[in-house]
């Protein structure tokens, strides 16, 4: 890996947006954006099936099992809307190094 402080050169057809602040791996900023897609991904999935465990097995602990309950469950419309705030909000953590756009439109500079 690279050192943070390190700073390639990108590519005038990438743009500037895309070499935004980020964490540094690789001499190519996209692949860099990729991987910190992933890590924050892989973070995240790992905490929340953590956390589920753990409450399965105090829930157990206490003689209830959840699994049915689960199952079975029906939202509500506020509960429908509320998860899909987190939804979008887990989306934009996850996916939010794909923001950066470059301002130059390799398409244009293709040979047709």
């Amino acid at each position: 890996m690279n050192d943070e402080s390190q700073k390639f050169e990108v590519p005038v057809e990438l743009g500037d947006e895309i070499g935004g602040n980020g964490r540094v791996y690789f001499e190519n900023v996209v692949i860099d954006n990729v991987l910190d897609a992933l890590l924050e991904l892989s973070a995240t999935v790992w905490t929340h099936h953590d956390r589920v465990i753990v409450l399965e097995k105090i829930l157990a602990a206490k003689g209830i099992d959840v699994s049915e309950e689960i199952e079975g469950h029906l939202p509500d419309d506020a509960e429908i809307e509320a998860r899909a705030a987190e939804r979008d909000e887990f989306v934009n953590r996850i996916f939010g190094s794909f923001l950066r756009r470059p301002t130059h439109n390799l398409a244009d500079k293709a040979d047709v």
